[in-house]
């Protein structure tokens, strides 16, 4: 059966996922387009559901139980989609509720394993989120903690900006942002925050270890003045004179590129003692 009609109730159902509200009543998000389907796949995420055009077909059958798979014709398409030009393919996916957690409360002792951080705080824009999601994943951090205020996980401009990697990164959404900073510094983590600032440290010239977090900002505001407080230490990226700031997911992306390096350098490091016999 081909739905042709824009007011099905399962189309209108799902189309309302474009929503937080009847994302998180149902548990449910939207990913679109044959990328985000194939990595989804590959990432073995749930879908509830999938709609595709006839010539979409082919790329679903056999990889999905028919039962979830149904054809619409290209008016209910953009009925369901949120991209000017569908690609043809939308589907309705389970919150990955194993990798993604909300209003967490850490301790000192969640913090034992040493795992790379990078802390968000009240980064409200999707798009930046999305982006951010994407360098994380590219440069080997192990999770990203958001506060409570920043942008929904699971809006469509997020997954879409991920580009797939919001199905294999680790990310948690913490009810206190500041109070996750001071059991980080408890469990012995040196945290900075972003800050233009002329006391603050450069970043360049920092000594960085796994046990080095950052918080990035929203750009119309920065950091919150209680998450600065609690991280005690401020970092800068140096630019040239008259450039005021970088994008805020630009800025991640260096904080996170450094980070990796810092790591990679001292693990080479130790690995090179190793071969050496230790220290004399």
């Amino acid at each position: 059966m081909v739905i042709t009609s824009r007011t099905n109730p399962t189309v209108v159902q799902v189309a309302a996922l474009k929503e937080k509200k009847y994302r998180e009543e149902q548990g449910l998000f939207l990913l679109e387009g044959v990328k985000l389907f194939r990595e989804a796949i590959s990432a073995g995420v749930v879908l509830e559901s999938v709609f595709a055009v006839r010539e979409r077909l082919p790329l679903c059958e056999g990889v999905l139980p028919a039962e979830k798979l149904t054809e619409v014709s290209p008016e209910v398409m953009d009925k369901l989609s949120t991209e000017r030009s569908p690609e043809g393919i939308v589907c309705a996916a389970r919150y990955l509720r194993e990798l993604h957690r909300f209003d967490a409360v850490y301790r000192a002792a969640d913090f034992s394993d040493g795992r790379r951080i990078l802390l968000l705080s009240q980064m409200r824009d999707p798009g930046n989120l999305g982006a951010v999601i994407r360098s994380a994943a590219a440069f080997g951090t192990d999770e990203l903690i958001l506060s409570s205020d920043s942008a929904d996980l699971y809006n469509p401009k997020t997954v879409r900006a991920a580009m797939g990697t919001l199905f294999r990164q680790k990310i948690t959404y913490v009810s206190s942002l500041s109070d996750t900073v001071r059991a980080m510094r408890e469990a012995g983590y040196r945290v900075c925050s972003a800050l233009l600032d002329k006391n603050a440290e450069r970043l360049d010239r920092m000594k960085i270890d796994r046990k080095t977090a950052f918080v990035i900002g929203n750009e119309g505001h920065g950091v919150d003045p209680a998450v600065t407080v609690a991280a005690g230490n401020t970092v800068f990226i140096p630019m040239r004179e008259g450039v005021e700031s970088l994008n805020a997911s630009a800025a991640a992306a260096v904080f996170m590129w450094q980070s990796a390096v810092a790591v990679a350098s001292e693990k080479n490091s130790g690995e090179a003692l190793d071969k050496k016999g230790g220290a004399p």
